[in-house]
């Protein structure tokens, strides 16, 4: 993996899709379109008035190329349905879910080995002194992390949040393997855990 610059302010989500899938930055552009620089909130300063580009439109792109991406939430949740309880009153609250244990730790595991033994993009929020709270994207591979806004360095909890960056999901990316079933079937799998994209 090499590190990418992102090619406009906020477009560090792009950067790092491009670096994970081994294509320049600009060339996603081209292939969404321009609708990501459209003022969708035209009263905040650029790049926050842009539409921007959804996770989606680059998940898309990913598996044009073969390549499965799978989120690996650090604290995911279970939404509660939208009804009050009957003898209070309230709104339910939302459950935690824990991977296979009863804590965070499990979690935080699972978002290590993920970012350890693979390729993908990590998404969280940046903590600088600014009025604006934004997130952030940089990609990993095999344990190291590429930031387009910055530079590569050795992941670990400490090492991100001394470059001001809190993660919060892991995009783990997998190549395809494509094989065709019986008729009209299409038969996709994912390559064991820990392949290489390239």
């Amino acid at each position: 993996m090499k590190l990418q610059r992102s090619p406009e302010r906020g477009l560090c989500l792009v950067a790092s899709f491009a670096m994970a899938l081994d294509v320049p930055a600009e060339t996603l552009l081209q292939e969404i379109g321009d609708q990501w620089k459209l003022h969708a909130f035209s009263d905040l300063p650029v790049p926050y008035c842009w539409r921007g580009v959804h996770i989606q439109e680059l998940i898309a792109r990913a598996v044009a190329r073969g390549i499965a991406v799978t989120p690996i939430q650090l604290a995911p949740f279970v939404d509660p349905p939208a009804v009050r309880h009957p003898h209070t009153g309230r709104p339910y609250s939302p459950v935690p879910v824990f991977y296979g244990g009863s804590s965070e730790e499990t979690n935080w595991g699972l978002l290590k080995q993920t970012i350890v033994s693979c390729r993908g993009v990590l998404t969280g929020t940046l903590a600088r002194h600014s009025p604006i709270i934004r997130g952030h994207a940089v990609a990993f591979d095999h344990g190291v992390i590429y930031d387009p806004d910055g530079d590569a360095y050795l992941y670990s909890v400490q090492q991100c949040e001394t470059h001001n960056f809190y993660a919060n999901c892991a995009w783990r990316f997998d190549r395809m393997e494509v094989s065709h079933g019986t008729k009209n079937e299409v038969v996709v799998a994912q390559t064991s855990t820990g392949d290489r994209t390239n």
